[in-house]
């Protein structure tokens, strides 16, 4: 199986699609060229998906490949825990995420203000930064509060590399 990085189809793409002279010629090739290939990755991507799925669904292996599913992982605030263990640090550091406030009361008010309107309610939209709680909280204490959370990113096929003996 041949494989051909960026430059190689570039070069070919403009073997068979030739570079205009002129700036604007050039800039309107350029335009087309980068939606036609937008539309075409998207080809490619809507193909690979459908690949993994019919590799998943078959239980199918390769001597050559392995599929992998990715993971990325965010760091995330247990806010019941740090509210009730540590409040005085709870109340420093907690806020409302703008487009929470927003739905709630619009950009005119604060953490205080909303609170104020809406009371207990308030709780299902507290947030807490998690570098703004690691700036005030001991490294020892972190795991108590700050949890990671992994979540899954999606499929890529990978080759497997085999060692010649």
């Amino acid at each position: 199986m041949t494989i051909f990085n960026a430059d190689e189809i570039r070069v070919a793409l403009e073997t068979a699609f030739p570079v205009p002279m002129d700036e604007y010629e050039d800039a309107f090739y350029c335009q087309l060229m980068a939606g036609s290939l937008n539309d075409l990755a998207k080809v490619y991507k809507r193909r690979f998906n459908e690949t993994v799925d019919e590799i998943k669904a078959g239980g199918l292996l390769s001597e050559d490949f392995v599929l992998v599913l990715e993971e990325s992982q965010k760091k995330e605030v247990d806010i019941p825990a740090l509210r009730s263990g540590l409040p005085d640090l709870f109340a420093e550091v907690v806020h409302i995420p703008a487009p929470d406030a927003v739905k709630l009361l619009s950009n005119r008010f604060i953490y205080e203000a909303v609170k104020t309107q809406i009371g207990d309610r308030i709780k299902r939209y507290e947030a807490v930064n998690v570098d703004d709680l690691e700036a005030r909280l001991p490294v020892a204490e972190r795991p108590e509060y700050i949890t990671m959370k992994t979540t899954p990113k999606g499929y890529i096929v990978k080759r497997v590399i085999r060692r010649r003996g």
